[in-house]
């Protein structure tokens, strides 16, 4: 686009929240130039928007599921092992104890389950 053949002026009505995040994101990239930072997020857009603030939140809730499932992955590889060895010196020697774990595990489970319902009213 050369910058002569500008002279068609298009006017929107924003809240000023939206002002003040736009007058930002135009001096962070674009030099203050509102206008150019308008021109380019239209053109770039693509047909799928999502709001920023549920983007944002939609991406903490998957990084902590993320972290608790590893977590939970860990716990369950470690309990396994042990029961294994104790399993290979005394095959009768299991107890209540050693499936205890297990219990823990569901429960952080509900935990992720609480997460993903949130994501899913999200979208």
């Amino acid at each position: 686009m050369s910058s002569n053949n500008k002279n068609i002026i298009i006017r929107l009505r924003v809240d000023e929240a939206t002002a003040k995040a736009i007058r930002a994101k135009a001096d962070r990239h674009f030099n203050g130039n509102i206008s150019a930072c308008i021109r380019c997020s239209t053109l770039q857009y693509d047909g799928n928007v999502t709001p920023p603030s549920a983007n944002s939140e939609i991406t903490a809730l998957l990084s902590a599921i993320l972290r608790q499932l590893k977590k939970i992955g860990t716990n369950v590889n470690q309990t396994a092992r042990q029961i294994n060895e104790r399993m290979k010196v005394s095959p009768y020697g299991l107890s209540a104890s050693d499936i205890q774990p297990f219990v823990l595990f569901r429960n952080d489970l509900s935990v992720i389950w609480e997460h993903l319902n949130r994501i899913k009213e999200r979208l």
